[in-house]
């Protein structure tokens, strides 16, 4: 049955998804491609996996390629406020009435794998729209987000030009591993036969699998802090600059709007890419579009600010790494400012360990919890924390409120534990923000 709304679609996604969660393998993704006459399969990919930074690694590629003429595709995951954001060209997301019409396209063909009961799962339906809208817009370059892992993701079904694992830490550890190394495969799994790959990968026992990986497959590999690497990092106020270096080529001053040592190294993941893409790709990127792409990138729910006074920031940590990383972010811009978190997180992340690293940075954290079948129960982060100043306030609406209203005059406000808490809190806050005086 064809579907005539947006919200029709939706809801069909979300039973698909609670009838058949994540089930994966690559099998199954490209008999429904083949199907669908493998849309995929002229276009050109820049397939991006990691634990952290996928997302804004991906922004400063999209914003520079933007820059200097180039139609870019972006399928990345999880949406913050409206599933259509996964897809966008250039700056524009799908429209109701282009995912509507592309989802009926497909139908047919999602009702015949059920009926051979191989259907596909919510997450390879999203994978097969994105394919068939961006052919259908006929793009230059897909920037390419894995959604989980790496190498059984339905993403991966893609041939790229340039692969980029951004960094390795333990995160989904029922499904991707229980170690560094367990995980590391998966996300170098992604590699492929002759097709360069990007590393930022600082673990030495990754780094080892993710070399090993490259050299067994013929693929170039460019590490980071061995093959490029950024220099004389300055922060100001409301920017930070660097120098990115790759054998000859050195890139001084590079201006950041977006915070934090991790994101200059992201930066730098993106550059490399640029500087690969220039010299392999029939694309021309000048200096100019570089600077002023990556000027420009901002990348929502990554250390963003909401209210300036009080600092009132959202920020996508949602494992230990992220987590730690966030608190170096929040002591070069606010040293003198003491912390206050509203804190979720999905159960089946390390928030133990997440909980652990605001017991030790936190004035005061705030455990709440969301509508979401993978979400964790206040009262058990509640419980996780040592910390004599916790709170716990079940309704996430509440918590959010409580926050803002006791937030001291020397205090900073962050949200923060979850991507979907983000989704649902970032409207919340910016309407309570504008009903203030």
């Amino acid at each position: 049955m064809k579907r005539k709304t947006m919200a029709d679609v939706e809801e069909y996604l979300l039973q698909r998804q609670m009838k058949l969660g994540m089930d994966f393998g690559l099998a199954r993704m490209e008999r429904f491609l083949d199907y669908l006459g493998n849309p995929h399969a002229e276009m050109k990919f820049i397939h991006i996996a990691g634990s952290n930074g996928k997302g804004s690694t991906l922004n400063y590629i999209k914003e520079i390629l933007i820059e200097a003429g180039i139609c870019v595709g972006s399928f990345t995951s999880p949406y913050l406020e409206r599933v259509n954001e996964e897809f966008t060209i250039n700056h524009s997301m799908i429209s109701d009435t282009e995912f509507i019409s592309v989802f009926n396209e497909i139908y047919s063909t999602i009702e015949k794998m059920d009926k051979d009961s191989e259907g596909p799962t919510q997450f390879e339906i999203l994978t097969a729209i994105a394919f068939m809208y961006f052919k259908k817009n006929d793009v230059d370059i897909v920037l390419l987000e894995a959604g989980l892992g790496g190498r059984l993701d339905s993403t991966n079904v893609v041939t790229p030009v340039l692969s980029i694992i951004t960094s390795i830490s333990l995160e989904h550890t029922n499904i991707l591993g229980d170690s560094i190394e367990l995980i590391t495969e998966e996300k170098a799994g992604i590699i492929k036969k002759g097709v360069p790959v990007i590393s930022g990968v600082k673990n030495p026992q990754a780094e080892e699998i993710i070399r090993l990986k490259a050299d067994t497959q013929d693929a170039p590999l460019f590490q980071l802090e061995r093959d490029f690497a950024l220099e004389a990092w300055n922060t100001h106020e409301t920017s930070q600059s660097f120098t990115f270096r790759m054998d000859k080529y050195v890139l001084e001053k590079v201006q950041l709007t977006m915070r934090g040592w991790h994101q200059a190294e992201n930066a730098s993941l993106a550059l490399t890419a640029i500087t690969l893409l220039n010299g392999r790709q029939e694309f021309s990127i000048h200096e100019e579009s570089i600077r002023k792409g990556l000027r420009q990138s901002a990348w929502r729910g990554r250390f963003e600010l909401l209210s300036e006074n009080p600092p009132i920031i959202l920020d996508g940590a949602h494992n230990p790494a992220g987590m730690l990383v966030l608190m170096d972010t929040l002591h070069n811009a606010y040293p003198e400012k003491k912390y206050r978190f509203v804190f979720t997180a999905l159960k089946d992340k390390n928030y133990k360990e997440m909980i652990n690293i605001l017991d030790v940075y936190a004035e005061q954290a705030i455990f709440t919890e969301i509508p979401h079948a993978r979400a964790a129960s206040a009262e058990v982060l509640n419980e996780s924390s040592k910390s004599h100043s916790k709170q716990m306030i079940k309704g996430w609406q509440k918590a959010i409120e409580a926050a803002i209203k006791n937030l001291g005059q020397n205090e900073a406000l962050i949200i923060t534990g979850s991507l979907y808490f983000l989704a649902l809190a970032r409207p919340y806050t910016k309407v309570i923000l504008q009903d203030m005086p």
